[in-house]
């Protein structure tokens, strides 16, 4: 079919930032709103414009799947994916911690909108927690020093951290953990820590930021425990009321450099902290919070999806490189992401029958369709190809991303 250039839709929630992408997309924000994610794709949310570049045609791209999808998507994906984009493809700027949260596998997800739309809970309610029947696995590559916590830190740690929290009173917390360091004792433990409420949790919440406090001063600047002790005094700052913020505790504390990535599988709790990158996921809008945030909570759904494997946290590196894309292994068969440096001409060499979503994050690029004039790509501009689309090529100097289906 062709090449569009894509216009998309930003999401403005609370914990975005007001200044990374207005400058991103070179676009002016006069009411200083936190501009929180730009989506491309075709969810039904906010699925982007596709704009001909021949004809200025617009149209939703969801729309355009659904009218010709074995065009755009190619005949394996509309096999595979019931005729859908599989893929969200996000930008993200973070300026204020997002929620401790988890997703579904894809049978936890049937399971769970069944449930839920036996039970007539509106699509759109607050308290709803499954908005479709898909998984929700996520990558995301930083684009500046990116920070975060990801998955159970290792049992040892944990009941290392505890020990430093409460000298005297530890094995009262954490005996049966230490003693059995298995994932039945750490889930346990994980439900009895997020699920403290009333007197109990004010308690916590007191004698934490006191004696968090204290470690700080006295440990070396810079070392792991004051890193970790720092990051739930800046957590209490957002969230002085929520359990959420002793997280780090138990849970890896982490920061990617720009160009590093991050897997996060079904069932593994996360929260992103601060900073900017790309994402991209199933094409799926199902998340469980379980603290740092005033949304909705479901602890007993939470603690029911997580997987409760603890390890130490080892970021995704770049696998090989293909026609001039480092690729990323991304281990699902939804989506995969790669990204490419441009000094001159590019050529994309023989493409996949897969869709693309190509996104230029630093400098001026433009794309050559084969046929056709070029279409520009700027910074923070990008475009969709279709699966029947030949070979293109890229030019000028910049990096992108390239949004498309393992192949």
């Amino acid at each position: 079919m062709a090449i569009f250039a894509l216009e998309n839709r930003l999401q403005k929630y609370d914990w975005g930032s007001a200044e990374y992408l207005p400058e991103f997309l070179g676009r002016d924000n006069p009411s200083g709103e936190p501009w929180a994610e730009m989506w491309m794709g075709a969810h039904p949310k906010a699925p982007s414009i596709a704009i001909d570049p021949l004809t200025g045609t617009r149209v939703a791209l969801d729309a355009l799947v659904a009218a010709n999808p074995a065009s755009v998507l190619g005949k394996s994906t509309v096999d595979r994916f019931d005729g859908k984009l599989p893929f969200l493809f996000k930008v993200l700027s973070i300026a204020k911690p997002l929620s401790i949260q988890a997703h579904p596998t894809k049978r936890k997800a049937e399971h769970g909108f069944a449930g839920e739309e036996f039970a007539s809970i509106p699509i759109d309610s607050p308290d709803r927690n499954y908005k479709d029947r898909n998984h929700k696995p996520e990558t995301v590559v930083a684009l500046g020093p990116f920070q975060g916590l990801c998955g159970f830190r290792p049992i040892a740690e944990i009941v290392r951290n505890i020990q430093t929290l409460s000298p005297e009173d530890w094995p009262k917390l954490v005996r049966r953990l230490a003693a059995d360091p298995g994932m039945l004792e750490l889930s346990v433990f994980f439900y009895t820590f997020v699920s403290l409420t009333g007197d109990s949790k004010t308690r916590t919440l007191t004698y934490t930021r006191r004696r968090s406090e204290r470690i700080v001063a006295a440990e070396p600047a810079g070392s792991a425990t004051a890193r970790i002790f720092t990051c739930v005094l800046e957590l209490m700052d957002v969230y002085p009321d929520d359990v959420g913020a002793l997280a780090p505790l138990v849970l890896n504390l982490f920061e990617l450099a720009p160009g590093q990535a991050l897997n996060i599988a079904a069932g593994q709790a996360h929260a992103y902290l601060h900073g900017n990158a790309v994402e991209i996921m199933a094409n799926s809008d199902n998340v469980l919070r379980g603290g740092l945030t005033h949304k909705h909570i479901d602890i007993p759904e939470l603690i029911s999806l997580l997987s409760f494997e603890s390890a130490a946290f080892t970021p995704t590196p770049m696998a090989s490189t293909v026609n001039g894309f480092g690729t990323y292994d991304c281990g699902v068969p939804d989506y995969a992401i790669a990204r490419a440096t441009v000094h001159g001409t590019m050529k994309a060499g023989r493409r996949a029958h897969v869709p693309e979503i190509l996104l230029c994050t630093a400098g001026s690029l433009s794309v050559s369709p084969g046929k056709g004039l070029p279409l520009p790509l700027s910074k923070g501009s990008s475009v969709f190809v279709t699966a029947d689309h030949g070979p293109y090529s890229l030019s000028g100097d910049g990096e992108l991303f390239r949004a498309s289906m393992p192949t």
